[in-house]
């Protein structure tokens, strides 16, 4: 990640890493993360060299760090806090 998070992604980040697992199995991310990213965005994001900075093997599976995979995601799409949904 090349940028500062905003205060909205600050508070985003703390908020999915406080709540979540400390490792989330790449198979798994869409469960964990409800659906913000797909397994196959990150192996693509893995085999091209711009993954989650923090990444396990483990057998034939991938496994992410949850504060590493939680940052590359708000690093890489971006949170802006909504502030009335109705609006939306």
């Amino acid at each position: 990640m090349n940028r500062e998070f905003t205060p909205d992604e600050q508070e985003f980040v703390a908020m999915l890493t406080s709540a979540l697992p400390p490792v989330i199995a790449r198979k798994e991310v869409i469960r964990f993360l409800g659906g913000l990213v797909a397994p196959k965005t990150l192996a693509n994001a893995d085999d091209s060299g711009d993954g989650p900075d923090v990444a396990y093997k483990v057998g034939r599976s991938v496994a992410y760090r949850t504060d590493s995979l939680v940052a590359w995601v708000v690093g890489k799409f971006g949170v802006t806090r909504i502030p009335n949904v109705k609006d939306f």
